[in-house]
């Protein structure tokens, strides 16, 4: 993928049109940028003013605890875009990003959007709308964490992964260990979870693929 390419698929996310007039000034205010696998792209509480769309490959967010142990934020897929917070604090990023598979980001100078925004004032339903969807996304996140328990944050988190996907065969974003991570809980514990899941007939486990075997209604009720 080249750099035009990745323009081309923000536009069509982000204005839900790949030729969109902003193609040049999109082009203008950003940088194309390859990741190996395990690269860190950014650091937390590093100072920096670029946002990221991922055109492909996988990222992981992620922070550092307390006691020196990695609590993930959040894997970012293909088509979505990250580390916008920084159209808000203008300095540093609150967490810290690394690919977890070879990755092609496009970086966007985030005080040129803010410019653009303040010109455009149609551009910033846009970026309203897309704040919301992260908020109403972080705040599922909590709720799963604080409110259920980890066989129902699992399923919750697998209904995402299908709405996303609009199919009822979903990928895992990362390794099974870093899923338990995110859905705080231990490796082991995942593990007898999705035996036991398979085991009583509501998914099959194929490597990092599972599959949904019922619906929605079933899967929240079991």
């Amino acid at each position: 993928m080249d750099k035009k390419h990745a323009v081309k698929l923000f536009l069509q996310t982000f204005f839900g049109n790949a030729e969109d007039r902003r193609f040049d000034f999109i082009e203008q205010i950003s940088r194309f940028q390859k990741l190996g696998k395990k690269q860190l792209l950014f650091s937390e509480d590093e100072a920096g003013s670029e946002f990221y769309f991922l055109a492909s490959g996988k990222i992981k967010l992620f922070r550092s605890t307390s006691d020196g142990k990695e609590a993930i934020i959040r894997f970012i897929t293909p088509g979505e875009y990250f580390a916008e917070i920084l159209l808000q604090l203008k300095s540093r990023y609150p967490v810290s990003s690394v690919a977890i598979e070879p990755s092609e980001v496009l970086a966007i100078d985030a005080n040129k959007i803010l410019k653009h925004i303040e010109q455009n004032p149609d551009v910033a339903m846009y970026f309203i709308a897309a704040l919301s969807q992260r908020i109403k996304y972080l705040l599922g996140m909590i709720e799963q964490l604080t409110l259920a328990d980890i066989r129902q944050r699992f399923i919750n988190y697998l209904l995402m992964l299908r709405d996303k996907s609009n199919t009822d065969r979903v990928e895992l974003p990362a390794a099974k260990g870093e899923i338990a991570l995110l859905l705080g809980t231990t490796a082991e514990t995942f593990s007898r979870l999705l035996k036991k899941l398979a085991g009583e007939g509501y998914i099959r486990v194929e490597g990092r693929t599972i599959i949904l075997l019922k619906d929605r209604d079933q899967l929240t009720d079991s």
